[in-house]
């Protein structure tokens, strides 16, 4: 019998039971994929990650949700490496700053771990640079698909897939109100359906309307083709969306550096804080997406297989 230690942490938080919960199996040598799927089923959590030795970065990191394998994850990737920092796994300043990179099925990417008195305190992924997608024109089917009226998807900015690593709709919703009550997973199968026309399992659904002060954008993600209705946390999204609305002139840049503050997971009773930077170009279109934020351990066990 096989034993693999894991730790299930909810990252974009510090308060335990609110966040993104995820589950770290930090010594995944000897599971094949089959086997890392079915512990991913068997978690029912978002996503589930596996960590190995690479001969291409520190270490490298395999996403799971609980139907499928994908290249790159944003809340996956902060706990991840909060897990092995907390771990004693990585040889990181006692306070101070130090990077690492992780190989992924979106490429060797850095990541950097921020410590003080020798514990993590805040971990940054950078992501691949953003590719804009095709546009949604009919914003009236896209709101049906989420569940709501018609006009719940607003025509401006036009809705659009952005990748930062991972391919996400990103959809303006004309109000908080709105956004607030469209039902979790939205239409179900119908918006599974629909997203997967656009080469998408996600979207990323916003308002500029906010219920805190210090946030910049409301926002919900669904994805129930990859078996999650409702994402308390998803730092790819956020980074995605980020460049979308600067992009878009949404936000301006402040400088060549803009910081957004994403607030989700509200509707669903796990609260959680993203943020991200976007540094732009000389023409104030986005290059660099940088996604942060910090993690709490909750539950440690082994599994037996």
């Amino acid at each position: 019998m096989a034993v693999y230690r894991f730790r299930q942490i909810d990252v974009f938080t510090r308060v335990p039971l609110t966040g993104n919960a995820l589950a770290v199996f930090p010594d995944a040598a000897g599971l094949d994929t089959a086997t890392m799927q079915a512990i991913a089923r068997e978690m029912n959590l978002s996503e589930t990650t596996f960590v190995f030795d690479s001969e291409e970065a520190t270490r490298r990191v395999r996403f799971f949700t609980p139907t499928a394998e994908i290249p790159l994850a944003g809340h996956p990737t902060i706990g991840t490496w909060w897990t092995l920092a907390e771990l004693g796994r990585l040889d990181v300043q006692t306070s101070g700053t130090t990077e690492v990179t992780q190989e992924t099925g979106a490429g060797v990417l850095p990541v950097r771990i921020r410590t003080a008195g020798g514990a993590p305190v805040e971990v940054t992924m950078v992501q691949t640079p953003p590719a804009f997608g095709p546009v949604v024109e009919d914003t009236a089917a896209l709101s049906r698909s989420l569940g709501g009226p018609a006009d719940a998807v607003a025509p401006h900015p036009v809705p659009q897939v952005v990748s930062t690593g991972l391919p996400q709709l990103m959809a303006p919703v004309r109000s908080l109100e709105v956004l607030q009550h469209l039902p979790v997973g939205g239409a179900g199968g119908g918006l599974a359906a629909f997203l997967r026309r656009f080469d998408t399992d996600c979207v990323m659904c916003y308002s500029t309307e906010t219920t805190r002060a210090d946030a910049t954008v409301h926002c919900r993600m669904f994805a129930p083709g990859l078996g999650v209705p409702e994402d308390p946390a998803t730092g790819s999204a956020a980074g995605a969306l980020g460049a979308y609305l600067v992009r878009h002139g949404v936000i301006r840049p402040e400088g060549t550096t803009t910081h957004i503050v994403v607030e989700q997971g509200i509707e669903i009773d796990r609260p959680s804080r993203i943020t991200v930077t976007v540094t732009t170009d000389a023409t104030g279109g986005p290059l660099k997406i940088e996604v942060g934020g910090e993690a709490v351990t909750v539950i440690e066990g082994d599994m037996r297989l």
